[in-house]
């Protein structure tokens, strides 16, 4: 194993002790990793980082081996090439991570938003093939017409652009969007959670990064390919979230993954974040099923 110290991660980044540094697949990623038992690795959604898994990573690491990581131009993970922030590309190199750290095929790969359609892509492409998947507020339908309307600028060559994103980046601060884009969850966050994602968006690299990556989902193709998949996977919807409609996404699962258990909660589209200790509890659960 490979990791070199952090010491460029803010220090009230949350569980900075467990930061670390390691050059893989062309990249110098940030990850963290702690713990001991089956590997469970956490994936988090577009614009995040590994501070979205930070009230559930002490509720995991006393009974599993955790791996958490800012995914390719999110975060603190640098020399992404933002014109391959696919799910095929991060998915090759999220495997090239692995043999990296030495760490086998993950016994669970948890994904936030879209987070799963990566582990998915990743369970059907890559050669570390996850025991189960489980999705939180799983990405798996477009956002509604009045969040593309809103969206739908930011993700077009413009201002997927360097220039433009250290543009955005400069600005995103003072006019309050990041917190708007929050409230827009439908998920009420605390001062503490908000200031981390004011973090993130005042760095270009990481408003380029999530626009790209959000630009380069394909989901038609993963949904024709999303039938292969045969390991058990748990999928928690929100019935309050405002990102990925409720109706839409349960046609979508009822479709393409009618294996899957679904849990629906009263919760909005970061109910991970909101509800640590029942995530926590989801994914112990889930390896304890396994075992």
């Amino acid at each position: 194993m490979t990791l070199r110290a952090a010491a460029d991660i803010p220090t009230d980044w949350p569980h900075r002790e467990a930061s670390a540094r390691t050059s893989a697949a062309g990249l110098d990623w940030h990850v963290q990793l702690a713990g001991e038992g089956p590997l469970v690795v956490l994936l988090h959604g577009t614009g995040s980082s590994t501070h979205s898994w930070a009230r559930i990573w002490p509720l995991l690491t006393s009974h599993a081996r955790v791996l958490a990581m800012d995914l390719p131009g999110h975060g603190f993970t640098r020399g992404a090439d933002f014109s391959q922030l696919d799910l095929r590309t991060i998915s090759h190199q999220l495997d090239t991570l692995l043999d990296t750290l030495g760490l086998g095929a993950p016994a669970l790969v948890a994904g936030h938003s879209a987070g799963l359609p990566l582990a998915m892509r990743w369970a059907l492409d890559g050669h570390h093939t996850p025991a189960s998947l489980i999705g939180f507020a799983p990405s798996l339908v477009p956002p509604p017409p009045s969040y593309s309307l809103f969206l739908g600028p930011l993700i077009n060559p413009l201002f997927t652009s360097g220039p433009m994103a250290s543009l955005l980046a400069t600005t995103i601060g003072p006019t309050g969007m990041v917190d708007r884009l929050l409230d827009s969850t439908a998920s009420v966050l605390d001062e503490d959670q908000r200031r981390h994602y004011r973090t993130l968006f005042a760095e270009p690299t990481h408003v380029r990064g999530a626009m790209n990556f959000m630009a380069a989902a394909d989901l038609p193709l993963l949904l024709e390919d999303a039938p292969r998949l045969q390991m058990p996977m748990t999928l928690v919807l929100g019935d309050q979230d405002t990102w990925v409609p409720l109706q839409p996404l349960l046609q979508v699962i009822e479709r393409y993954l009618p294996q899957a258990q679904v849990q629906r909660w009263h919760a909005g589209h970061l109910l991970h974040e909101i509800e640590p200790e029942r995530a926590a509890a989801t994914i112990l659960d889930s390896l304890v099923r396994q075992a």
